[in-house]
């Protein structure tokens, strides 16, 4: 029996598939996309994108081993990318554990130091089977990754060990979706020599890999052999500040249905603490999607939705499983009626470029925030 739903999200795989056919217009035929799906595929549900992205990546790349995991799970076979990379603790055989688990699921593993490669070939024994590793440089991000003048010889210690293959070696760009580009491209300077002095290049065999989503769209000669782009996937700028725009298309909207309407005289206040002030006999409309469901709390007051072809505010505070909207201005929506409250279309007011702008966030955050409570569904 399938129970009533009072929030939906409609994920279009026709939007993914445009995405994905965009980015690779803008990148050589010989290079590699890696599709980065964590975080549930950036809210929108890993499961349901499976299918899609399998059909549409080269690669597949998550953060956590769980993530790894659940991939194998739901059955995907292909080339896949755990981003993070093993810590050791004063609880290191669950960290074994964790390892074996990866090389027996054929995970490709990253890799940030030599005790950390030392843990997977030590897994890789354990198992009886040759790893798959990406070795992660750290170019100036100052995240996870080797220091640069270190890589020289974890390459060589790598290359000398039968139980891995050194299959990649990548950095990530801390700048790349801001306007002035020279960090961005000293990291990729950096990046290169590192790999010179490592002895990899275009015919080592080994994939070289540092573009996220801003990098693929704005700096063409940060290619190399593989692209990561994450948020472009599901149809977003990286920023406001990228020189180029290409024609992305959202991929996810958000819907809900109004479940009470009520009649209130001017000088009716709303909400937790009653922040917001009816100057006039208004018509309010119950929503039931909170902060609970990953609605930010700070799109009280300023965040609108649409009703129809009708723009309705957010009046008062969010709260965890419910927000009030303003009416007035539609008296012939009634309780059953669609909300919308992420729009595809870019320019609305309830997009979720405009509601991050709205909330003084990003709409990675917004994104990643939607609950489980938020039933998700693929449509074409």
């Amino acid at each position: 029996m399938e129970l009533h739903n009072y929030i939906r999200a409609e994920i279009s795989a026709g939007a993914i598939r445009h995405n994905v056919a965009t980015l690779r217009g803008l990148i050589p035929a010989a290079t590699k996309l890696c599709a980065v799906v964590k975080a549930n595929a950036y809210g929108h549900g890993q499961h349901l994108l499976l299918e899609t992205m399998s059909e549409l990546a080269d690669f597949l790349a998550v953060a956590t081993p769980a993530e790894a995991l659940e991939l194998r799970n739901l059955g995907y076979g292909g080339e896949l990318l755990v981003l993070f990379t093993a810590c050791t603790d004063n609880r290191e055989p669950h960290l074994a554990i964790t390892l074996d688990a990866l090389v027996r699921a054929g995970v490709t593993v990253s890799v940030a130091s030599q005790r950390g490669m030392d843990l997977l070939t030590k897994s890789a024994r354990r198992v009886g089977e040759r790893v798959k590793m990406h070795l992660v440089v750290d170019t100036g991000m100052t995240r996870s990754g080797l220091p640069s003048a270190d890589v020289p010889a974890v390459v060589r210690n790598a290359q000398m060990d039968p139980s891995l293959e050194l299959a990649g070696i990548y950095s990530h760009f801390a700048t790349a979706d801001e306007a002035d580009k020279s960090s961005a491209k000293n990291q990729l300077q950096v990046f290169m020599e590192t790999l010179s002095a490592a002895g990899i290049d275009k015919h080592s065999g080994v994939i070289r890999h540092m573009a996220n989503s801003a990098a693929t769209i704005d700096l063409p000669e940060a290619h190399l052999d593989m692209v990561r782009p994450g948020i472009a996937l599901f149809g977003y700028q990286p920023s406001t500040e990228m020189h180029n725009r290409p024609g992305l298309q959202p991929a996810l909207q958000l819907s809900a249905h109004i479940m009470q309407t009520k009649q209130v005289p001017a000088g009716t206040r709303v909400g937790y603490g009653l922040t917001y002030e009816f100057d006039r006999d208004s018509r309010v409309g119950l929503v039931p999607l909170g902060y609970a469901d990953g609605y930010d709390r700070r799109l009280g007051n300023v965040a609108a939705v649409r009703v129809g072809e009708r723009v309705c505010p957010v009046r008062g505070r969010v709260s965890m499983d419910q927000i009030s909207i303003d009416l007035t201005d539609c008296p012939e929506a009634e309780a059953g009626d669609l909300v919308e409250v992420i729009s595809t279309d870019p320019a609305a007011p309830n997009s979720l470029e405009a509601l991050a702008i709205a909330a003084d966030t990003i709409p990675y955050e917004l994104m990643c925030r939607l609950g489980a409570r938020v039933r998700r569904t693929l449509v074409e």
